[in-house]
């Protein structure tokens, strides 16, 4: 968003995270039905803050509108064409990487996932992407798998854990 104090500030872009924001809250809401109320309350509780969030954010924005304060533009998205090029290719990922989970599972496809994105967005080399992916990958399995037994997708990575462990 254009803070700028002195001229209008544009808005519109801006909503391309709170309404992601709101859908996958709404999504997260309605898969957590069956759920244990511990479950259920942590869930709702994180939901309620974020709308209130969004809902702060609404009201600033139709303040400015109304004010004349602000104004609606979407080139913020596509400034230039680098810009819009490496948006394009994070979105890419995004998508590629939640359409693999099934079959690669959380640790692999967070691998893959975080190992592109320093390449393209960080620029690391191969070895230190490799490294810091396969580190923060890892972290995670430990975490959300070992510790905190979240029911995600298993793939190669957590099946051969899995024989070799018994874990």
């Amino acid at each position: 968003m254009n803070d700028e104090r002195n001229g209008k500030v544009a808005t519109g872009a801006d909503w391309i995270i709170p309404a992601l924001g709101a859908a996958f809250a709404t999504y997260y809401l309605y898969s957590i039905k069956d759920l244990d109320w511990e479950a259920k309350v942590s869930g709702v509780f994180c939901a309620v803050v974020l709308f209130l969030l969004i809902g702060i954010f609404a009201l600033r924005t139709a303040v400015g509108l109304l004010r004349g304060t602000h104004y609606v533009e979407w080139r913020s998205l596509w400034e230039t064409r680098q810009l819009a090029i490496i948006r394009g290719a994070l979105f890419g990922l995004t998508v590629a990487s939640v359409a693999v989970i099934p079959w690669a599972g959380f640790t692999l496809s967070t691998f893959l996932f975080l190992f592109f994105a320093f390449l393209w967005l960080q620029r690391m080399s191969v070895k230190h992407a490799a490294i810091t992916a396969g580190a923060l990958a890892l972290g995670g399995y430990v975490l959300f798998i070992l510790i905190l037994r979240t029911a995600f997708p298993t793939g190669p990575f957590e099946r051969l854990v899995s024989a070799l462990t018994g874990l």
